[in-house]
């Protein structure tokens, strides 16, 4: 998949408005690919993951343009489409449009509208963007170097994969991918020279699908809001094990699979019957618990979904914190992730280096930005 195309001043307006919602404690993805029967359709501009009280949880996107001509009526008429297409709970429409028509069409499609002059406030503040991040599309164009000297698009379709997972099943389909994408990125980081730009390109890609796989499994956790810790486990260790397969319809899924194997296949029922056996067999050897454990401990302690949000501060620090320049919370979730992929602790936190006070203080700041939650900033666009 091509990356979009966009004016640079199109991008600094996307990260922006991306720092603002980070800073109002939204978990914020970039650029997130929608594909629809196999077809590469459109990217969200902004995928936003909420967390308004510790039983409720919201999945919303925002579609941002900046042209002379934004025809914006158009866009909040596509970008409601969009949202009922994506089935997320609600749609932000940005748009360097002033007209004050666009709000009641805006509440009408019951989307929050951002416009020209709500625009023009917060890109006039000076406390929004992050000096200490870097933006997609230096991430991009490193990711891009690295792979050029490989002669591949190995980090590049990694980070597509990741990304896409969220628009193709949030939930337990996308904590799969982004284990299967933790497991292979975090063994290239190993695997790269130590201390090389391909070693640390690989551990922030690592850092970013762990960030997901636990806002994966922080949506999973709610739908046993209610339920004891046990239940809990044991709905984030089935999302780990089956994903997909591990709701209503994955199950019936499966069973239509073992009925066309009965039917069709040689040796019916028998085969059948083996393929099952084989199949569960081969998820029970997935080490789920690891994972399901530590996610626990921290849903205990009501640290989850701030450990999501520091792995993906982590992940576009422009000095890339190593594993020991973490937090307490995001080394043990980290350290199950890597231990759930089989990948020894130390060599991962050997692949690359940082100084040390360079380290101290971005997990100094990393934690004061996750555990401030709501900033000053929330009130820029109003109901924000």
């Amino acid at each position: 998949m091509n990356e979009k195309t966009q004016s640079p001043k199109g991008a600094v307006l996307e990260e922006v408005l991306r720092a603002y919602f980070l800073r109002a404690g939204f978990f914020v993805i970039r650029g997130v690919p929608f594909r629809f029967a196999d077809e590469d359709l459109t990217d969200v501009d902004l995928w936003l993951y909420e967390r308004p009280t510790g039983t409720s949880r919201r999945v919303q996107i925002c579609d941002i343009k900046y042209k002379q001509r934004p025809k914006a009526v158009e866009r909040i008429f596509w970008t409601s489409g969009l949202a009922d297409a994506l089935d997320v709970d609600g749609a932000y429409i940005a748009t360097t449009d002033k007209r004050k028509s666009l709000r009641s069409v805006a509440e009408k499609l019951d989307l929050q509208l951002i416009d020209g002059t709500d625009i023009q406030r917060i890109q006039n503040s000076q406390t929004v963007l992050y000096p200490e991040r870097i933006g997609d599309e230096q991430l991009i164009a490193e990711l891009q170097a690295v792979d050029k000297s490989f002669r591949n698009k190995n980090l590049q379709d990694a980070r597509i994969d990741i990304l896409s997972a969220l628009s193709e099943g949030f939930g337990a389909p996308s904590a799969v991918r982004a284990l299967e994408g933790f497991s292979r990125l975090a063994t290239a980081a190993v695997a790269y020279h130590p201390d090389s730009q391909a070693a640390r390109s690989a551990g922030r890609l690592a850092y970013l699908a762990g960030a997901i796989a636990c806002q994966s499994l922080d949506y999973v956790s709610v739908g046993a809001a209610f339920r004891t810790m046990d239940e809990r486990r044991d709905l984030i260790l089935r999302a780990v094990r089956l994903g997909a397969l591990g709701d209503g319809s994955g199950q019936q899924t499966l069973r239509l699979a073992m009925a066309l194997v009965e039917k069709y296949a040689p040796g019916g029922r028998a085969t059948a019957t083996a393929v099952e056996a084989g199949l569960k067999q081969d998820l029970d050897k997935i080490p789920a618990e690891i994972v399901a454990d530590q996610a626990v401990r921290l849903l205990k302690s009501d640290q989850l979904f701030m450990t999501g949000r520091e792995l993906e501060m982590a992940s576009y620090r422009i000095v890339l914190p190593p594993f020991d320049g973490l937090s307490v919370h995001t080394k043990s979730m980290l350290g199950a992730l890597l231990d759930y992929a089989n990948i020894d602790r130390e060599r991962f936190a050997n692949a690359w280096k940082s100084d040390p006070a360079q380290a101290i203080a971005s997990a100094q700041a990393m934690t004061e930005d996750v555990e401030k939650g709501v900033s000053p900033q929330a009130n820029l666009f109003g109901e924000a």
